[in-house]
C-alpha cells in the first residue's frame, strides 16, 4: 500500500514539473502536501515546492526597467494594483521564509522575505546585461 501511495506522489511530482507556470511571486512550501496546488521545480540543483494557488501576478504597470550600479545589474518593475495588493498579502504570509520569482516557467530567485512589499515595486533579480534585456523582452511580452 505505502509503495502504490509513493509511485502515485513520484508521478504526481513528474507532472507538475512540467505544468506551465504564469510569470508570478510564488509561496515556497517545505513539502508538496502544504501547498493547496504543488509545482515542483527546480533552482540550484533542488526541487523546490512552489504553491500555485498562492502567488501573485507579475502583471507590470508601465515598462520594466534595467538599473544598473556598482553592485550589478537588476530588473525593476511596478505591479498593477492588483497584482501589488496579492504580492502584499503573500509577502505578509510568507514572513521570514522563502518565495519565488517565475518567469517563463523557470525560477529566477527564490529570497527569504524580510519585509512586507506594499507597495508593488519589486526588484526582480541580479542579472548580467544581457540577460537583464531578455528578461526585460519577456515580460514586456516582445
Amino acid at each position: 500500500m505505502k509503495k502504490v501511495r509513493l509511485m502515485a506522489l513520484l508521478a504526481g511530482a513528474a507532472l507538475a514539473q512540467n505544468e506551465r507556470l504564469a510569470n508570478g511571486v510564488y509561496a515556497v512550501e517545505k513539502s508538496s502536501g502544504a501547498a493547496k496546488s504543488p509545482v515542483v521545480r527546480q533552482f540550484e540543483g533542488k526541487d523546490v515546492v512552489l504553491d500555485a494557488a498562492n502567488f501573485a501576478p507579475l502583471a507590470i504597470v508601465g515598462s520594466p526597467e534595467v538599473k544598473r550600479g556598482p553592485g550589478g545589474s537588476s530588473v525593476s518593475v511596478q505591479l498593477a494594483p492588483e497584482a501589488a495588493r496579492r504580492l502584499a498579502v503573500l509577502t505578509k504570509s510568507h514572513m521570514n521564509r522563502n518565495i519565488a520569482v517565475v518567469v517563463g516557467g523557470r525560477i529566477l530567485s527564490a529570497p527569504a522575505v524580510r519585509s512586507v512589499i506594499a507597495d508593488g515595486k519589486a526588484q526582480l533579480t541580479p542579472c548580467e546585461d544581457a540577460s537583464c534585456e531578455t528578461l526585460v523582452r519577456e515580460l514586456a511580452g516582445r
